[in-house]
């Protein structure tokens, strides 16, 4: 699932990213008299809820690939996952929000909450993934083919 939401806030992320960048540098466009000039808080906060979509996806991304090898418990990985589904989704959104209705700005640490949750949980699991015998080549990942075998194995005393 993290995977799926990732990909989707990436394409969020560039269809905002679309539609910002018409008013954007004297754009064809003027912008939304809400947002106000470039350096206004309204206008920073849309700013950021674009590149949160953009920014939280690929990080959403790495985080499923991160938990499949995690040596967390299957509850921790759920938990992980589902709070940095929640942020990935809340947060920008959140932004965007807030950039319109400026007390919602507080509401956003819920969701920033959540993300930090999940790095932290994957962080504390990346600590000591499940290796397979023989992964390893000089302290480093050995190469591997689409089979998942070693590309390089390790010669035999």
């Amino acid at each position: 699932m993290n995977r799926t939401v990732g990909w989707f806030s990436l394409a969020v992320g560039v269809a905002t990213g679309l539609v910002m960048g018409l008013w954007a540098f004297d754009g064809p466009v003027n912008p939304p008299a809400w947002l106000g000039e470039y350096g206004d808080t309204a206008r920073r906060l849309a700013r950021l809820g674009h590149i949160a979509f953009v920014g939280l996806g690929l990080i959403n991304i790495l985080l499923a690939h991160e938990l499949a090898g995690s040596a967390l418990s299957e509850r921790a990985k759920r938990i992980a996952s589902r709070q940095m589904n929640f942020g990935n989704i809340a947060l920008p959104i959140t932004l965007f929000v807030a950039a319109a209705w400026r007390p919602a700005k507080y509401a956003m640490a819920i969701p920033a909450t959540a993300v930090f949750v999940a790095l932290c949980l994957t962080a504390w699991g990346a600590r000591s993934q499940h290796q397979p015998a023989g992964a390893r080549v000089g302290g480093a990942r050995a190469p591997r083919d689409r089979s998942g075998t070693d590309r390089f194995p390790q010669a035999s005393a």
